[in-house]
């Protein structure tokens, strides 16, 4: 199989493309009814905040497929190239770019200058509205999405109590709230990216260039860091109940069935625990796409969360971290403020203010998406539940194989697309077993029949005294062991202080930084959700290491810096029986 049903083919005037930032948004390959029902309308919010913005002509971006990003083998990918473009027509250069959204690599494609890319008109209008932007102390526009939508969330519909093509209807219904929050989540990324870049040289002309990443943490108000606010008070919950945590003892599974018909402190952590969910039962692994779990579909996620978070003491949690960095963010403000020439500090200033207003609004414009996709993921689910009780596939995700313009050929005949679904559900489990190349620049690489199959990658552990290089993400110095852990629903082993080695991080994965000493993540760069929560918890990041989770091993005594974007493997364990 050289391409899945999904595939775009790759732009000719944006010819890169890369998993960068692309691989937290979709880690998985994206489902087709994911892609062709939510995305595909969400891209048209993407376009309208592009133009709106004035980073393109609307000529320049017109039909289905706009060229922002790519699909190939199922796996999302950002474009390289358009984003070099909004960045030359912001005024910076292809090389600033990279080194923000891709971070240090070897194999980064190289820039070709196109004569269209500088763009004065287009350079003017978008320096306005960013100037516009950056002026605002907050972003009402976002704050009245997150409203609407959690009112949404208030006033579902009994779903079982819709017909099926009801529910094909109520989840397009939605679809107008996809546009307008990816679009929101276009218009506060630009402005969120401009506080960093202010401060970074700053902070690099007096001799302390890790300052910026304590200037950007401990903001507050984060949304992406509420889900771990909401589970530490349940795990506080279970750590002052012997009854909890003896049940808890037993594993998730057996919480998850107590909670039926439960009665003391049982039913006293059922309660908070929907109440949780109600407010962020939204988020989980791969959140961006309706195939995937999110804790409301399956809750057993989330407390297998507050199992490993349990463990950890009081001293730790969300809100003393967050009340020690905003203490040191506002002493590091001052004392480099004080350190500057007269001149550069209103340019400080404004620095300081666009990171403490779009850093967080950017979270908020992410969290919005993320509902709406639940909302459409929940009713289509209940469509799903009712394919595997007649029989048509075994999962009510399968039905998360159909593309969208197929979805009322299948509400008239089910049984006639159980053929297709099964064909599609062998293909696409093909699919996670491909390493997607972390950059695609020509058309040779889009043939999915030449990718490198997981299983078949080998790569050398790293030995004692090697230095993995990377970005560092969030500010600190932390020794401790290793725990690799590739997917969040699987973190029973991982152990309180120990270094979270991970391929990726999304919202799933941001409660695990409650229990871990350090993060090490593969990919990602210094906008990337996770690092930004990463800051807000306080734990030393380090982003970008490439082959990291190959490379570390569990047990491994490393050190994260992650000021200088450094991972030092300090020892590593004498293997059984030497």
């Amino acid at each position: 199989m050289k391409s899945w049903i999904t595939d775009w083919q790759r732009s000719e005037r944006l010819p890169h493309y890369t998993r960068a930032n692309a691989g937290e948004t979709l880690p998985d390959p994206a489902s087709p009814l994911g892609w062709t029902l939510v995305w595909g309308r969400g891209l048209h919010g993407w376009r309208k905040g592009f133009v709106g913005f004035g980073i393109y002509h609307e000529e320049e971006v017109t039909g289905p497929r706009p060229p922002f990003v790519g699909m190939f083998g199922g796996y999302f990918y950002l474009n390289l190239s358009h984003m070099r473009l909004f960045g030359i027509r912001m005024g910076q250069t292809a090389d600033q770019i990279d080194a923000a959204f891709v971070g240090r690599r070897s194999d980064t494609p190289v820039y070709v200058a196109h004569p269209d890319d500088q763009d004065a008109e287009l350079t003017a209008t978008a320096g306005g509205t960013l100037q516009r932007m950056l002026g605002q102390s907050n972003f009402p526009e976002a704050d009245a999405d997150q409203e609407r939508l959690r009112r949404l969330r208030r006033e579902r519909p009994d779903p079982t109590g819709l017909s099926d093509a009801e529910l094909v209807a109520h989840a397009r219904s939605l679809l107008d709230e996809v546009e307008t929050t990816f679009q929101r989540h276009v218009e506060s990324s630009l402005p969120a990216s401009v506080g960093p870049a202010i401060l970074g040289p700053l902070c690099a002309s007096v001799d302390r260039p890790g300052a910026m990443l304590d200037l950007i943490g401990g903001l507050g108000d984060v949304d992406s860091a509420s889900p771990s606010d909401g589970l530490w008070t349940l795990s506080r919950q279970v750590a002052a109940s012997a009854e909890l945590t003896a049940l808890f003892d037993q594993g998730p599974a057996a919480v998850e069935q107590a909670l039926d018909g439960a009665s003391g402190d049982v039913k006293a952590f059922r309660d908070a625990f929907e109440e949780f969910l109600a407010n962020s039962g939204d988020r989980g692994p791969n959140e961006w796409d309706i195939h995937a779990l999110s804790w409301e579909a399956a809750p057993v996620q989330a407390l297998a969360l507050v199992d490993r978070i349990r463990h950890s003491s009081d001293d730790v949690s969300p809100a003393a971290r967050r009340a020690r960095l905003t203490e040191r963010r506002e002493q590091t403000a001052q004392e480099i403020r004080a350190v500057l020439p007269e001149d550069a500090q209103p340019m400080f200033d404004a620095g300081m203010h666009a990171s403490q207003v779009w850093i967080p609004a950017r979270e908020r414009t992410k969290a919005n998406c993320v509902t709406v996709v639940n909302e459409i993921r929940m009713a289509v689910r209940e469509l799903g539940r009712r394919g595997v009780e007649s029989g048509h596939f075994a999962k009510p995700e399968d039905v998360m194989m159909l593309l969208d313009t197929e979805l009322d050929d299948y509400v008239a005949d089910p049984e006639s697309f159980g053929p297709v679904i099964s064909q599609r559900l062998q293909e696409y489990a093909g699919l996670h077993e491909l390493e997607p190349p972390f950059f695609i620049a020509d058309d040779a690489r889009t043939e999915i029949d030449t990718w490198p199959r997981r299983a078949e990658e080998r790569t050398e552990a790293a030995v004692e005294g090697d230095v993995l290089s990377g970005v560092g993400g969030s500010h600190g110095t932390y020794t401790g062991r290793v725990r690799v852990v590739t997917d969040p629903a699987s973190c029973e082993a991982l152990e309180p202080g120990e270094v979270l080695v991970a391929p990726i991080t999304d919202a799933a994965w941001t409660p695990l930084f409650l229990v871990a000493g350090a993060a090490v993540v593969d990919v990602g760069a210094l906008n990337s959700h996770a690092v930004v929560v990463c800051r807000e918890l306080g734990i030393p990041a380090v982003i970008s290491v490439e082959g990291g989770t190959r490379r570390l091993r569990d047990g491994m005594v490393i050190t994260v810096d992650g000021h200088q974007g450094t991972v030092t493997v300090d020892s590593v364990p004498t293997p059984l029986g030497v």
